[in-house]
């Protein structure tokens, strides 16, 4: 099944998809410019410049920046899509010690530690894990891509056989994936459980955790279990 690589480097209009998440929804989206998400990566912690994500939207920013001068040059910059969420979210951390949406979801449920002292709440992460495992319609109708209407009408409003899922759930191996399913299957009220308890099963069930909750929660789900 193909990804949908070409809605986050060349998405114009309703085939955009959200360049932080790789939403396939695009209702409310808001325009940035390819110079700000660069502008972003290159103002994160020089650890971080060789993470997965980090590398992943810089090649999406490159992949853009190869096609826009090709098709269209009279242009001064491309611009991505943002979802409202992932908008908001870095408008609100882009002067601080910034992770990406994605980057903080993938630090949170392989450390269960906050950073900079703030839990990622709950609803974001089920916001997040369902969009890594919805499904979208497969990208056409581009600005200079040659389509009948009729093709582009039945892209958009998503065939069975025109199915793409989130390129950016291939930066996940199958254990994290398959959590990220369970989370986006599950309630709100679960999501806390099982995180915690693919931590420790991930941990070869230590004995040893970094936090006195974390120890708490895992008793309260043990003694569920009784």
């Amino acid at each position: 099944m193909p990804c949908n690589w070409l809605a986050l480097v060349r998405g114009n209009g309703e085939a955009r998809a959200c360049v932080f998440c790789g939403q396939h929804r695009r209702e409310h989206s808001k325009p940035v410019s390819m110079a700000s998400v660069l502008a972003l990566l290159d103002a994160q912690d020089p650890a971080l410049h060789g993470e997965l994500f980090a590398r992943a939207l810089r090649n999406v920013c490159r992949s853009a920046a190869a096609s826009h001068a090709q098709c269209m040059p009279a242009e001064r910059q491309g611009v991505f899509g943002a979802c409202l969420c992932c908008h908001h979210w870095v408008a609100r951390r882009k002067r601080g010690n910034l992770l990406f949406p994605l980057q903080a979801l993938a630090w949170y449920v392989n450390t269960m530690l906050p950073v900079d002292d703030k839990h990622m709440d709950h609803q974001v992460i089920k916001r997040l894990c369902q969009t890594l495992h919805e499904h979208g319609p497969r990208p056409t109708g581009f600005a200079h891509d040659t389509c009948s209407a009729a093709d582009t009408a039945h892209t958009l409003h998503g065939g069975a056989t025109d199915d793409t899922v989130n390129h950016y759930s291939t930066l996940f191996n199958t254990q994290e994936n398959a959590l990220f399913a369970r989370i986006a299957a599950g309630s709100i009220d679960s999501v806390g459980v099982l995180i915690t308890q693919f931590y420790h099963r991930e941990n070869a069930c230590t004995i040893f955790l970094p936090s006195t909750a974390l120890v708490e929660k895992l008793r309260k789900i043990q003694a569920r279990r009784a």
